[in-house]
């Protein structure tokens, strides 16, 4: 499914989740991906698992793009149990300045994320980097994240050399 924008896939997922007969089957996960710096959160619905990749462009501030990438399985649900839980917290505002906020926990772990991204999902990960980095140049015309960004970038950096 073709999504426009990281707040119509939001709108869109809470919809599917309000309508769920199955919410206890749902389940997150997110972690870094400590080479590029973006955060890849995978959301397992009774039907479908979708891809939020995402990216800081400034203190608080993140791009993210998002995909449908495959079908939930027993064996991914019991791999997603490793990570540690945390509240989950994809907020996004719709167009009637209404938030949109998910179900309760999710799990953290850069290492399950890796290998979901790796080697259950890789086939997406081209299109989904590409949609990002389109997304990121986008936002980085403006001023104002131009300088936050490169900033960001330069602390980051400095962070893991």
């Amino acid at each position: 499914m073709e999504f426009h924008g990281i707040d119509e896939f939001m709108v869109y997922l809470k919809g599917r989740y309000d309508t769920s007969e199955r919410k206890q089957d749902w389940r997150a996960l997110t972690g870094r991906n400590h080479v590029t710096s973006e955060y890849d959160t995978f959301i397992f619905t009774d039907e479908k698992v979708f891809q939020i990749k995402s990216m800081e462009i400034a203190p608080k501030k993140m791009a993210a793009v998002a995909r449908e990438v495959g079908g939930p399985s027993p064996d991914l649900l019991d791999v997603i149990k490793g990570g540690s839980p945390t509240p989950l917290n994809v907020i996004s505002k719709t167009p009637s300045a209404y938030s949109v906020i998910m179900f309760g926990m999710q799990h953290y772990s850069s290492d399950i994320s890796d290998l979901l991204r790796r080697e259950y999902y890789a086939s997406r990960q081209d299109h989904l980097d590409v949609e990002l980095e389109r997304s990121v140049k986008v936002l980085l015309e403006r001023p104002e994240y131009r300088t936050a960004y490169r900033s960001l970038r330069e602390t980051q950096e400095g962070y893991f050399a």
